[in-house]
C-alpha cells in the first residue's frame, strides 16, 4: 500500500517520505512528543505515582509538595528514525525541546508550586509522489507537507491534606494538586500539484492554517504509605505510592484559513502567482478534546523504585463544531502501559560518582491514537538512563542522560514501520547554600 494513502487521509498514491519528522504526524493534532523531564522519560515515562525531591513531576501535580528545594529543569531529545514500507525506506532526524520547568516548595513542605512550558504535539512531514498523466508520457508531481504543533504553558500547585510520620519516617501522606494550562500553537498543511510545461495545466497549491488557543485543567491525587515499617535507623523500610491524574475534557477554540491558488514559472524557473480560486480566512471553530486518565502504583525504599502505570484517552470521541475542523484520518482509543524503575547504590552525598548516580530503565507499550485502514498502530519502546550529580558533593543538581529505542507501526497489511533511537539529555539545577553563586558575599 502506498505511503501517501497512509499519511494523507483520503488519498491513495505512492510516494516517498522526505521530511525529518514522523509521517504519522499527518494524523489528528500531530505526533504527541511526550515532553517530560529526562529522569522520568528514562523510566519509560512513569509519572502518576512518582515523587522526586529534585524534579517537577508535571504528570501529577500532587507531587509538587515533595520538592526539597527550588528546582529548574530543561532537556532535549535528538531522534534518528528509519521509515519503511514493503518497498521503500528513508531516514529522518529531528531535535525536540522537552520543555522548561520550575518548581518551588513552600509552607514547610505542605505546598509546592510548578511552572512549565512544553511542546505537546509536533507536525513535521513531507511526502511526495508522481502519477502518470493520462494519454501522455508525462508525469505530475504531488507534494504534501505539514509543520507546526501545539504547545502548553502550565502553572500548578499541590498541597498535603493529611500527613503523619514518626521519627523513622514511617507513616502516610495524602496530597492533591492541579495544573491550570494554556494550549496554543499553529498547524499548517499544504498540498501541491505540478505538471510539465505544455500540458495545459496550472500548478495548484492548497494550504490550510489552524491557530489554536484555549485553557486546560489537570487534577491529581497521591497517597503514600508503608509496606514494611522501619524499626531502626539502619533498617530499609518499604513504601508504596499510588497516584491518579486526569486531563479534563476541554473545548479548544481554533481559527482556520484555507486558500487554493494556481501558479506558474517564468523563464528563470521562479514561481509566479496566477490566481486565488478559493479563500476562507480566520474562520472560527472548536474541538472538544476528550478526558485523559493516568493511574500508577510504585514500590520503593531508599535505594530503588519500581512502578507501573496505565494511561488512556479516547481520541475517537473528539468532537468538532464544523466538519472542516475534523481531525485528519481515523482516530481511536489510546492505551499505554508503562513499567519502569530506578536504582541508586548509596544514599550518601559523598563517595564515588558511580555510587551516587541514579540508574534508570523502563519500557512502554502503546496502542496509539492513530488507526490506518482499520488497523491499530502500536508504539513499543525501551528506555535507559542515568542521573549524574554535578559539582562534586555540594549540590543536588544533576545531569540526566538517557536513551529511548522503539518501533512504531508495522510492515503488515501494507502499513508503515518507524524504528527510532532517541538521545535524551537534560539538566536539573537545585540550588544549595554551599554553591558559589548563592553565597552571600562579605565586604570588609
Amino acid at each position: 500500500m502506498a505511503l501517501a494513502a497512509l499519511l494523507v487521509p483520503g488519498r491513495s498514491m505512492g510516494q516517498g517520505q522526505q521530511g525529518s519528522g514522523s509521517p504519522y504526524s499527518a494524523y489528528g493534532l500531530g505526533e504527541f512528543v511526550g515532553t517530560i523531564p529526562v529522569a522520568q522519560a528514562a523510566m519509560g515515562g512513569l509519572g502518576a505515582a512518582v515523587v522526586d525531591p529534585a524534579s517537577t513531576v508535571t504528570t501529577n501535580p500532587a507531587s509538587y509538595p515533595t520538592l526539597f528545594r527550588t528546582t529548574f529543569e530543561m532537556g532535549l531529545g535528538v531522534r534518528s528514525s528509519t521509515f519503511a514500507t514493503a518497498g521503500t525506506k528513508s531516514n529522518g532526524r529531528r531535535t525536540d525541546l522537552m520543555g522548561l520547568s520550575f518548581g518551588v516548595p513552600f509552607g514547610n513542605g505542605r505546598w509546592g508550586l510548578g511552572l512549565v512550558v512544553r511542546p505537546v504535539t509536533k507536525v513535521n512531514y513531507r511526502l511526495q509522489e508522481t502519477q502518470a498523466i493520462p494519454n501522455t508520457a508525462e508525469h505530475a508531481t504531488f507534494t504534501y507537507t505539514g509543520e507546526g504543533g501545539l504547545n502548553q504553558a502550565m502553572l500548578g500547585a499541590g498541597v498535603v491534606l493529611s500527613q503523619k510520620h514518626d521519627s523513622l519516617v514511617n507513616g502516610h501522606r495524602l496530597s492533591v494538586g492541579a495544573n491550570v494550562g494554556y494550549l496554543f500553537g499553529n498547524l499548517e498543511t499544504s498540498g501541491t500539484a505540478t505538471f510539465p510545461s505544455g500540458q495545459g495545466f496550472y500548478a495548484t497549491r492548497v494550504t490550510s492554517s489552524l491557530i489554536v488557543r484555549d485553557p486546560t485543567l489537570d487534577l491529581g491525587v497521591q497517597y503514600q504509605g508503608d509496606l514494611r515499617k522501619r524499626r531502626t535507623k539502619g533498617d530499609d523500610g518499604l513504601y508504596f505510592l499510588a497516584g491518579v491524574s486526569a486531563e479534563l475534557p476541554v473545548r479548544v477554540s481554533a481559527r482556520r484559513t484555507d486558500v487554493v491558488n494556481t501558479y506558474g514559472y517564468n523563464s528563470s524557473g521562479v514561481e509566479v502567482p496566477l490566481d486565488t480560486t478559493f479563500h476562507i480566512g480566520n474562520d472560527a471553530g472548536a474541538w472538544g478534546l476528550p478526558l485523559g486518565l493516568n493511574a500508577g502504583f510504585t514500590v520503593f525504599n531508599d535505594h530503588w523504585i519500581l512502578g507501573a502505570e496505565y494511561r488512556q484517552r479516547d481520541w475517537s470521541s473528539i468532537s468538532v463544531s464544523d466538519i472542516r475542523y475534523g481531525p485528519s484520518g481515523e482516530l481511536a482509543m489510546q492505551h499505554t502501559i508503562i513499567l519502569g524503575g530506578a536504582y541508586r547504590v548509596s544514599t550518601e552525598s559523598i563517595g564515588p560518582l558511580f555510587k551516587r548516580a541514579t540508574y534508570r530503565a523502563g519500557g512502554r507499550l502503546t496502542n496509539d491514537h492513530v488507526k490506518v485502514g482499520g488497523t491499530r498502530i502500536e508504539d513499543r519502546a525501551l528506555t535507559v538512563g542515568v542521573s549524574l550529580p554535578l559539582m562534586a558533593n555540594t549540590t543536588r543538581s544533576r545531569l540526566n542522560i538517557g536513551g529511548e529505542f522503539g518501533e512504531r507501526g508495522t510492515l503488515e497489511n501494507g502499513l508503515l514501520r518507524e524504528r527510532y533511537a532517541t538521545l535524551l539529555v537534560g539538566i536539573t539545577i537545585t540550588p544549595d547554600l554551599r554553591e558559589g553563586w548563592f553565597k552571600k558575599r562579605r565586604i570588609d
